[in-house]
This record gives structure tokens, C-alpha cells and sequence, in this order.
């Protein structure tokens, strides 16, 4: 929920403004079906996306009643190789890729709505504020030593063995 989103995000020094930014990185880009597959199928789809939108995801994903989790889906399908502000535009329309985009927007706090409205009205301001949050993103410590560790694989948590 947006709620952790939000105290993730604190957690490492950054902002609701820095949240709703960086996640306009989403306007390029793709995702396997796997990442998102939850919210198109069950009893009740998720209900924040746009009808048109789900079933044109639930085609591209599924074969037969099966979601092929391989399947890539553009995260901005309006214009998947431009770095705009289309992907705000695109929440406001309820077709954010990802559950966590969505929730900028459909069960946002106050400000996260905010700033997508601000967004899709103000591109110029998006990139320039895009740039001040990569930097700030840029600066966060990593975990070091016995704090963290850098993953061969970044899906998977790496296992050590005693050898």
C-alpha cells in the first residue's frame, strides 16, 4: 500500500516527492507479465484499472486461461520509448502498469495525487525534478560489510555455502 511505499522510501531519506518522481522513470520500459499478473485475474481484478486497459493486459498475458509470465508488457503503452510524462497521464486514466504506480494516483496520499496532477500539467517541471531526485536517489549509502550484500542475481538473495 502507499503507506509503505511512503516509510520505504523515508527510510533511506527520500520523499513523497521523490517517490512519485522517480516512479516516472516507468514512462520507459518493460514488464514481465509475472510482476503484475495478481492484478488481472481472480474473482476481482484489481479495480483501479480501466476496463479497456485490463482486458487489453489480460490479452496480451494470458494464453488460454494461463498468464504467460514471460510475456513483456510496455509500462507506457501510448509511448513506450519516450521519456515524457505520459505515464502520469496515464494514471490518472487508471492504466498504471504496476500496483505501486496506481497507488500514486487511485489510493495516493494527498500529495502523491498531487504531484501526478502537477506532472501530467507540467512536463518541464517533471524532468527537472526527475533530475534532483536521481541525484538524491544517487547519494543513498549502500549497505556494506556484513550490512548487505551486492546479489549475483537481483531476484534472489545470495546463498552461501560453508565450503
Amino acid at each position: 500500500d502507499i503507506s509503505t511505499l511512503i516509510t520505504k522510501f523515508k527510510d533511506v531519506g527520500l520523499t513523497e516527492k521523490d517517490i512519485v518522481t522517480l516512479s516516472g522513470a516507468h514512462t520507459i520500459g518493460k514488464a514481465r507479465c509475472a510482476t503484475f499478473s495478481s492484478r488481472l485475474m481472480g474473482v476481482q481484478p484489481d479495480s483501479t484499472i480501466q476496463t479497456e486497459y485490463l482486458t487489453s493486459l489480460q490479452q496480451l498475458c494470458t494464453q488460454g486461461l494461463v498468464i504467460n509470465n514471460n510475456t513483456l508488457v510496455a509500462s507506457d503503452l501510448e509511448t513506450p520509448v519516450t521519456f515524457d510524462n505520459q505515464y502520469y497521464v496515464n494514471l490518472r486514466s487508471g492504466e498504471g502498469l504496476l500496483k505501486s504506480d496506481q497507488l500514486l494516483y487511485s489510493n495516493g496520499s494527498e500529495t502523491t495525487r498531487e504531484l501526478v496532477e502537477f506532472y501530467i500539467e507540467n512536463q518541464p517541471a517533471f524532468f527537472e525534478n526527475f533530475k534532483t531526485s536521481m541525484i538524491k536517489m544517487g547519494n543513498i549509502q549502500p549497505r556494506t560489510g556484513t550490512s548487505g550484500e551486492i546479489r549475483r542475481n537481483c531476484k534472489f538473495i545470495n546463498s552461501y555455502s560453508s565450503a
